[in-house]
């Protein structure tokens, strides 16, 4: 007889949905650079975040890229399957 941990094994390596680390990285921008984004800011595809801001705010977030996504893996750890760069 299976017990009922056995049936739940799958949902282990579940990704959080692509909605909330938008809300998270937009979030953690504006506390770590100041730069108050949307969600509707930050689309991801193939493992980049791309952010739509200014280009005086793109170089700010280039500047603490490192701090950001270190922020973000610590908060959503498994958003690291999802992000690996920011542009």
């Amino acid at each position: 007889m299976k017990r009922a941990g056995d049936f739940l094994s799958k949902f282990q390596n579940i990704t959080p949905p692509d909605e909330a680390v938008r809300s998270a990285l937009a979030r953690i921008t504006h506390e770590i650079v100041g730069i108050p984004l949307s969600k509707k800011d930050v689309t991801i595809s193939r493992g980049v975040a791309f952010i739509e801001c200014s280009s005086i705010a793109k170089s700010a977030l280039h500047l603490n890229r490192a701090a950001i996504l270190s922020e973000l893996f610590e908060e959503l750890p498994k958003a690291r399957d999802l992000v690996r760069d920011l542009r």
